[in-house]
């Protein structure tokens, strides 16, 4: 599912935003929590905990940093006991902003969720729409 925006802010602003985990959760949809795995900090190979509250159920996910080049390109992997999925940035400046492309992947873990993909995925791709307005009302706030 590849989206994109325009933020009004030059790349480095932007790329504060997606590396923050306070900041994160601000922005993420149900985002709760994220414990670091690994010391280190956010670099490849680093991985945290999220606990995320959806629709009152609470769940967490392992997610690893699959590649990340500050105020250009993060992409995450994440597995939990329904789904593994992909979540991946690209920063690219725009004029005195920046055009920030997301795209994400999910692959279901047992049949049902399978059957039920196509509805799944157009939910999330509505959260994801959501999800980057309001990145780029909080980043352009300051």
């Amino acid at each position: 599912m590849p989206h994109h925006i325009t933020i009004n802010r030059p790349p480095q602003e932007v790329f504060a935003w997606l590396d923050d985990s306070d900041r994160a959760k601000q922005w993420i949809s149900g985002l709760v929590e994220i414990q670091p795995i690994t010391e280190g900090g956010n670099r490849v190979g680093a991985k945290a905990r999220h606990t995320y509250n959806e629709n009152g159920r609470t769940f967490d996910m392992e997610e690893e940093t699959l590649i990340y080049e500050p105020n250009r390109h993060v992409k995450i992997g994440g597995k939990s006991d329904m789904f593994d999925m992909t979540a991946e940035y690209r920063l690219t400046p725009s004029g005195a902003g920046t055009l920030l492309q997301f795209e994400s992947t999910f692959r279901f873990r047992n049949f049902i969720l399978r059957l039920l993909s196509p509805l799944l995925m157009r939910g999330a791709q509505k959260r994801a729409e959501q999800e980057l307005q309001r990145l780029k009302t909080l980043v352009e706030k300051g």
